[in-house]
């Protein structure tokens, strides 16, 4: 169970999708009004992207899990931006025909803030990215 969960049909086949995912960069290209940059170093698991913000703030990202194409997790390893603490992500992608049931869930501690803004801020940053996947494609 997450503490937040999004979940969007996609009109991208479920591997462009994923491939998008474990790419792990290209953040600014769907969020350009928060980000300022995005720096990926290595690949596959462990992969680090490093994210400036738009008016400070960085949060660094590892690639904890891409499996079988269908499922894909990250965690906030550095962070001095976001109100969040023991930060973990995981999207799940499903097929639905030529289409991709997409769900992105965490967990995570708050600081400074509720869990209930956490919530509402999460889940627009989830949809947003999602909304966005068509743009890396």
């Amino acid at each position: 169970m997450y503490k937040v969960l999004v979940e969007k049909t996609l009109d991208l086949p479920r591997k462009k999708v994923f491939d998008i995912l474990v790419q792990f960069g290209g953040l600014e290209k769907i969020l350009p009004d928060m980000i300022e940059s995005v720096k990926v170093s290595g690949s596959g698991i462990g992969a680090l992207r490093d994210v400036g913000l738009k008016g400070g703030g960085k949060v660094v990202e590892r690639l904890d899990v891409a499996y079988d194409g269908r499922v894909f997790a990250y965690s906030i390893v550095f962070n001095d931006a976001l109100p969040l603490e023991n930060y973990c992500a995981v999207v799940t992608l499903e097929d639905a025909g030529s289409k991709t049931v997409a769900r992105w869930g965490s967990n995570w501690n708050t600081k400074g803030i509720s869990d209930a803004e956490a919530v509402t801020m999460l889940t627009g940053l989830y949809s947003n990215l999602l909304d966005g996947l068509h743009k890396l494609a």
